[in-house]
């Protein structure tokens, strides 16, 4: 009988024994899967630090792009009112300067003006003398005694 317990003692062993190699394996499975989405899980955790490290990358460049972009607005804007200015100053110019051109013509033509009309003056005056007949004007065509000065003209008129 002690044998038979014996015996009955080792199945019960090899049983438990072979549950126990049973669990094992089981829970060594059950360890690779866990071990094997703690891995996925940390591959996707350091991609998405990578992405948002880029991310951040961008938009850090993206800022300073515009910073850059705004300064250099700025410039062109202020470059171009410089150059409005600038160029209302030399229209100005030259406006001033064809001013003062044609007062300087001006004058020049009112000083030759006053010239020949101090040197006309006595001509005219000596002719007006001279000639008092000169001053009243007359028809050549009424002085020779023709009618009718123009006699197209009267035609036309009649036949319309």
């Amino acid at each position: 009988s002690e044998l038979g317990k014996a015996r009955a003692e080792i199945k019960e062993v090899k049983a438990e024994l072979e549950y126990e190699r049973k669990a094992r394996r089981r829970a060594e499975l059950l360890n690779k899967r866990l071990a094997k989405d703690v891995e996925e899980e940390r591959i996707s955790r350091e991609v998405e630090e990578m992405q948002n490290n880029q991310l951040l990358k961008e938009i850090s460049f993206a800022k300073s792009e515009m910073i850059r972009m705004k300064r250099n607005l700025e410039e062109e804007r202020r470059m171009h009112r410089l150059a409005d200015v600038l160029r209302e100053e030399r229209v100005q110019m030259k406006m001033m300067d064809a001013r003062l051109f044609l007062e300087e013509k001006i004058s020049e033509l009112e000083e030759g003006e006053r010239e020949r009309n101090r040197m006309m003056k006595p001509k005219v005056l000596e002719r007006a003398c001279s000639s008092p007949g000169r001053r009243t004007w007359e028809n050549p065509q009424i002085k020779k005694g023709i009618k009718n000065p123009f006699p197209r003209v009267m035609r036309a008129l009649r036949s319309k």
